[in-house]
């Protein structure tokens, strides 16, 4: 959560920093660098939403990012619309991998958390939503599941593209 971020941020930069001085201008250097360069969308994702929408199943976010920062994103990348509720840690007491994220988010979709499909690329995602109780799928971003995250025992697919596949089968 933010108030576990800025400790740390504290702690690492050392009296010597004014931590809101350095907090404002980390936000105005990130909004710019992203300001004109929407974040990319995976591949396979609008082929997923379409998919979720195709069989009536609602999407929702739950990350780690604030709740206005995520819906810029999700804004600019032309997709905020598909998604019936966005979650960000802003509105949750503890950060991933603490389950309180995504429990937040099944309540919001009015789904108990055994009903939910979540997908994460991170670690941190995975253990949160397996400690919710959801069902669990991981497409890897940068970082290959290590033996003890696939111990877990939730799904790891190479893409997107193979998340409904998987869904029509179940």
């Amino acid at each position: 959560n933010k108030a576990a971020g800025e400790s740390v941020l504290r702690q690492g930069l050392g009296a010597d920093v004014d931590y809101l001085q350095f907090a404002a201008a980390w936000d105005r250097r990130y909004s710019q660098s992203i300001e004109f360069a929407p974040i990319a969308l995976k591949a396979g994702v609008l082929e997923l939403l379409d998919g979720l929408d195709r069989l009536g199943l609602p999407a929702g976010i739950a990350t780690s990012t604030s709740t206005p920062r995520a819906r810029q994103k999700l804004e600019d990348a032309g997709i905020v619309s598909r998604f019936a509720v966005i979650i960000g840690g802003d509105q949750a007491p503890h950060s991933k991998p603490d389950p309180a994220i995504y429990l937040r988010a099944a309540t919001a979709l009015g789904v108990t958390p055994g009903r939910c499909l979540a997908l994460e690329d991170s670690e941190n995602g995975v253990r949160a939503a397996v400690a919710a109780g959801m069902t669990v799928i991981q497409i890897p971003d940068l970082v290959a599941p290590s033996a003890e995250l696939r111990a877990l025992g939730h799904r790891v697919l190479d893409s997107l593209h193979e998340v409904l596949t998987l869904i029509a089968t179940w």
